[in-house]
């Protein structure tokens, strides 16, 4: 064998072995982002879910408060809906998290304020302050992603 064939078949493996290389680093690679897209993914899931909860919630309250001529005959449904939304939504939240109990605690709050069936401002601004504090608390789950 000549000099230039051994270099040949040396550049040769040293291609082979770079080849192996990359494959395991991009196999590697492509799972990590197969898992930060589906983490992502189920984190929009969740946040969607949650928004539609608390806005039903919201609406189910506003009704119960200010029932309308076919709302007032369904006060009791009205009741129902916003007890199991309200048990939906803090299963949504995390119960170690300090933002997410003060959401827990906002809506254990508007709960026992519309057993009394009357709007009041402590009421309203827990309306506000809940419609706020989902949206503060989706962003920081997205920034997190």
């Amino acid at each position: 064998m000549e000099p230039k064939d051994n270099i040949a078949l040396l550049g040769i493996a040293a291609t082979l072995v770079v080849a192996l290389v990359n494959l395991v680093y991009m196999i590697r690679n492509s799972r990590k982002t197969a898992f930060v897209n589906t983490v992502t993914t189920s984190r929009l899931k969740w946040i969607d879910s949650l928004r539609d909860k608390v806005s039903s919630f919201i609406a189910v309250t506003q009704r119960i408060l200010d029932p309308g001529p076919k709302d007032a005959q369904n006060v009791n449904a009205l009741l129902r809906e916003r007890d199991a939304l309200m048990h939906q939504i803090i299963l949504h939240l995390n119960p170690h998290d300090a933002e997410d109990q003060a959401i827990q605690h906002s809506v254990e709050q508007m709960v026992g304020l519309t057993s009394k069936a009357k709007s009041t401002p402590e009421l309203q601004g827990l309306l506000v302050d809940l419609r706020k504090g989902n949206s503060s608390v989706s962003q920081k789950r997205m920034d997190a992603s």
